[in-house]
């Protein structure tokens, strides 16, 4: 196994018990109406968040100082795993748009947790895009060998 794709089977079990510790605490602990009255569950909220982002940046970033575990092949499956990533992130956004547009149509505007829970949510899309992204593309090339 390429030490890529060990590294993203990895980051997807740990991306994938990120975004549920996320999801429970947010519902546990009150939900978007605890997200206007409590700072706190905002901080705590948003901790989660960057702390996640910041274990993924350091899982993949000590790849980029060892250029010389790369070949071509790894290299072919990092471009297609970006545009699994980028797909992601589009119909992520685009099911945030059309959803919200219209169950919230009438109001003409959308309540303020939303913009929060919008990039979040296409954070955690895009994370396990990438990575799903790149181990698809390694059981095809595999596949096709």
């Amino acid at each position: 196994m390429a030490p890529l794709q060990k590294r993203s089977l990895f980051a997807l079990l740990l991306e994938t018990l990120w975004a549920l510790a996320i999801i429970l605490v947010f519902i546990s602990q009150g939900g978007a109406a605890k997200w206007d009255t409590d700072a706190d569950f905002r901080l705590i909220m948003d901790g989660m968040w960057v702390g996640g982002l910041i274990l993924y940046w350091w899982l993949f970033s000590s790849l980029d100082h060892r250029p010389d575990q790369f070949d071509e092949r790894d290299k072919t499956v990092i471009d297609r795993a970006s545009k699994v990533q980028w797909w992601a992130v589009i119909m992520s956004l685009v099911a945030w748009v059309i959803g919200l547009s219209e169950h919230y149509h009438a109001q003409g505007q959308i309540p303020v947790i939303l913009l929060s829970l919008i990039f979040f949510s296409t954070l955690i899309a895009s994370t396990l895009a990438q990575s799903v992204g790149i181990l698809f593309g390694y059981w095809r090339m595999n596949r096709n060998a």
